[in-house]
């Protein structure tokens, strides 16, 4: 039997789910990401974009992040794909 997914909640209140696209801070910037994974107390992210191998995947606090709208974030990755 399988334990049911924690809901978790960013920093606005908003429910993340699986799948979502997000902002999230590293060291000094802000990263986009999309949720790839949720364990019990953190979310496993993965950076659409990153320069640095280091932060290929990483477990952030849902408090730490924000839910961006698809639409937004779908605006974002064709202006970006280009380069």
């Amino acid at each position: 039997m399988t334990k049911p997914a924690p809901e978790h909640k960013d920093k606005l209140g908003n429910p993340i789910s699986l799948g979502d696209y997000v902002a999230y801070p590293i060291r000094n910037s802000l990263e986009f990401g999309q949720v790839k994974k949720i364990n019990a107390k953190m979310i496993g992210v993965q950076p659409v974009f990153s320069n640095w191998a280091v932060y290929s995947n990483t477990n952030k606090y849902p408090g730490d992040m924000v839910r961006l709208p698809a639409a937004d974030m779908t605006w974002y990755l064709l202006k970006h794909q280009a380069k």
